[in-house]
């Protein structure tokens, strides 16, 4: 699909679109589609540790003299402070090694998705740095005991060691907690499930608000525009900064045809525009800021990762190799709730589409409630054709979400529906299986006889 200006005759000097606020947005929209590191909080706790275990014991020896320092043993107080420095150490390499095999298990028995969760959790990382800071912290303020003699009393320094002791303390409990609830399958989807909503805050509608402003024209006899590096963000287009791009055609005064459409994979050499005059260096790395890659499975991404990410579980644990459709049951309980939401604001954007017939370039950039329900059960519909429990679990999600929806987005849910029942005899020889398989159970198998609920017309 292409995108170019709708009027030829727009003046250069036109006023921009891009606001500050609109850059900052931008920014932080960028940074939290990026694959998550354990650089960041940990690196920074442990330079926060080092200053703070240089100047406190300067402050120590500057402040003596002025203040009525009480005695202390300098000697037992630095042997205290080694021992809390290997204990630091111990802690760290523990934590280490229990994140390690904890992610290596949660690959093999949930997703492979499992992964940057753990990377990019906030409780994990202050956890290690917290270790290692405090690893770091007790070692210098011990090595200025020794230097300075018995006459130092470092009250300040061992002050502050003791506090942040204690809470490296509650610290290991957190990460303890916290890597447990992340194995716990029902604890896992939960988070997944909060994670994906909470990411709507950096949601990029906003910057396609002017795609109305865009025709579908092409830049004839373009000049390609590839993109030139990899990021860390990942290849695939996730979002357009729409202010920015006409902004650039205002100012450059050319034709910019954007080539991938949102959801595009884009490798290093790939092609992203086309202009109807050659592009500079610098006018190339402008246009290329105006895209927003990611991974569009991940929950960061959005609803839309999240749930890609709890139907990779849920696969995983329809495998023969697994076989555990309860685990599935529950992530279609989280599923149901993402799509109960999502639901409305669909709806509402998809009113807002038919209203404009012109803004055809926001159309294509955006999913439809039928994209999301095709994404969320089909995959789970298709390998459960085995499984009594996924069979109910998907006819209830169907009848919760008909009764809860607008009645133009039922057609999706009937249509799934109806394939279940044409299965029936196919999937099922014996005619209690066949019954069973037929009931809608929100439960799975928690009534023999399924709901009473009919599903709405």
């Amino acid at each position: 699909m292409g995108a170019a200006p709708r009027g030829e005759g727009r003046e250069a000097a036109q006023a921009r679109r891009e606001t500050a606020a609109d850059r900052r947005e931008w920014a932080a929209m960028c940074r939290h589609v990026r694959e998550p590191t354990m650089w960041g909080i940990p690196l920074r706790l442990f330079l926060a540790a080092l200053a703070l275990g240089l100047l406190l014991p300067l402050a120590d020896r500057v402040l003596a003299p002025l203040t009525a320092y009480p005695p202390l043993d300098a000697g037992a107080v630095g042997s205290l402070l080694g021992i809390i420095s290997g204990a630091m150490v111990t802690l760290a390499g523990l934590v280490f090694s229990a994140l390690t095999a904890a992610m290596s298990l949660g690959v093999t028995a949930l997703s492979v998705r499992i992964s940057p969760v753990f990377q990019g959790d906030r409780v994990i990382q202050w956890g290690l740095g917290c270790f290692v800071g405090t690893f770091a912290y007790a070692l210098l303020v011990a090595l200025s005991i020794a230097m300075r003699g018995q006459a130092y009393r470092p009250w300040a320094s061992t002050l502050v060691a003791v506090i942040i002791t204690t809470g490296c303390g509650i610290m290991f409990i957190a990460v303890v907690v916290r890597v447990c609830r992340l194995l716990n399958p029902g604890g896992l989807l939960r988070h997944l499930a909060a994670e994906g909503p909470e990411a709507s805050r950096y949601d990029p509608a906003r910057f396609h608000t002017r795609a109305a402003e865009l025709a579908t024209g092409t830049a004839a006899g373009g000049h390609a525009v590839r993109r030139r590096r990899r990021t860390p963000r990942g290849d695939v287009v996730l979002a357009v900064n729409i202010p920015r791009l006409l902004d650039c055609e205002d100012a450059w005064g050319m034709r910019i045809e954007l080539v991938p459409s949102l959801g595009t994979p884009v490798p290093v050499g790939g092609l992203l525009f086309r202009t109807s005059a050659p592009a500079s260096r610098a006018q190339c790395r402008t246009l290329e800021s105006v895209l927003a890659f990611g991974d569009v499975l991940s929950p960061a991404s959005g609803p839309f990762g999240a749930i890609r990410a709890m139907v990779d579980i849920a696969l995983k644990a329809l495998s023969p190799a697994v076989n555990d459709p309860s685990r599935a049951v529950q992530a279609l309980d989280e599923i149901e709730d993402i799509l109960a939401e999502l639901a409305p604001d669909i709806a509402a954007r998809e009113a807002l589409l038919a209203a404009h017939p012109d803004a055809s370039v926001l159309r294509d950039w955006t999913r439809s409630w039928d994209d999301y329900v095709a994404a969320a059960t089909d995959e789970i519909r298709q390998y459960g054709t085995g499984s009594v429990q996924i069979q109910r679990r998907l006819r209830a999600l169907f009848d919760t979400l008909a009764a809860q929806c607008e009645p133009g987005q039922r057609g999706a849910l009937a249509e799934r529906r109806a394939a279940l029942d044409r299965g029936l005899e196919r999937w099922w020889a014996d005619p209690l299986d066949r019954r069973l398989a037929g009931c809608a159970d929100p439960q799975g198998l928690g009534r023999a006889a399924g709901t009473a609920e009919a599903p709405p017309a």
